[in-house]
């Protein structure tokens, strides 16, 4: 298992990752650097676990309204796919009407 060193807030951690991983975690890395010294400005912190602590809370609050954000896309999906099957089965309900009109109409003839 490959071991990549990360470097987050003035330290460096030592991370394993999966095979093939080591460029994302690196990639990730960069991502969360400027958040945290961004944390670290604005609260006036300069200890490593207070800034990562709240980097965490920040990050988890992000994700939780994502995940909020996709149910709520799910939700709309699940109404708009019922509309279109509502509104399906009533053109099929118009053509099984015209079709047993017509078939009136030749049986008439």
């Amino acid at each position: 298992m490959p071991v990549i060193t990360v470097s987050l807030f003035g330290r460096n951690y030592d991370i394993a990752c999966g095979p093939g991983e080591e460029a994302r975690l690196q990639e990730m890395a960069a991502k969360l650097r400027p958040r945290l010294e961004e944390i670290g400005r604005s609260t006036g912190f300069a200890q490593d676990s207070f800034v990562l602590a709240v980097a965490s809370l920040l990050l988890m609050d992000e994700l939780d309204q994502r995940e909020r954000e996709v149910q709520e896309l799910k939700l709309q999906q699940m109404e708009t796919s019922l509309n279109r099957e509502g509104t399906l089965a009533e053109t099929i309900e118009r053509l099984a009407d015209r079709i047993d009109a017509l078939a009136a109409r030749v049986e008439a003839a």
